[in-house]
């Protein structure tokens, strides 16, 4: 998997998790992981988790001591969901799909294609976008 793959599953997997454990858009308040997904030419990142893996650049993640990670039930039904739904899809496809979606849309409003952004998606918009999904 690459880094940006990586980043589109992340966004994916936020999204449906927020989609199917919130009942209300006025009361988004069950979250699979805190949300710090940014408008980047690419789609949505996590700045964070591009920090760990930045060195990777566009070659497959090498992880030297994996971690055995337990999930949740509610976060695991999220995953499987999202693996399902996308897992098999290129990175360049989900960046896409990315694309196409408003909440990146909505955060690069007034941006050039290329113009970099640290613009945040708004979870209303990621809860809306996959709500029509899931």
């Amino acid at each position: 998997m690459t880094h940006k793959k990586l980043q589109k599953l992340l966004y994916f997997s936020f999204g449906i998790y927020l989609a199917k454990y919130n009942d209300k858009i006025d009361d988004i308040h069950d979250f699979l992981f805190e949300n710090n997904f940014e408008a980047w030419v690419h789609g949505p990142v996590d700045p964070n988790v591009y920090e760990i893996f930045k060195n990777n650049g566009i070659n497959l993640l090498f992880i030297e001591k994996p971690e055995k990670i337990e999930f949740d039930e509610k976060a695991q039904l999220a995953l499987n969901e999202t693996m399902k739904i996308y897992g098999m899809k290129s990175a360049d496809e989900l960046e896409n799909i990315s694309h196409s979606q408003s909440p990146w849309k909505n955060a690069r409003i007034g941006l050039l294609p290329i113009e970099p952004s640290s613009n945040k998606l708004d979870d209303k918009d990621i809860y809306l976008t996959f709500k029509e999904i899931i």
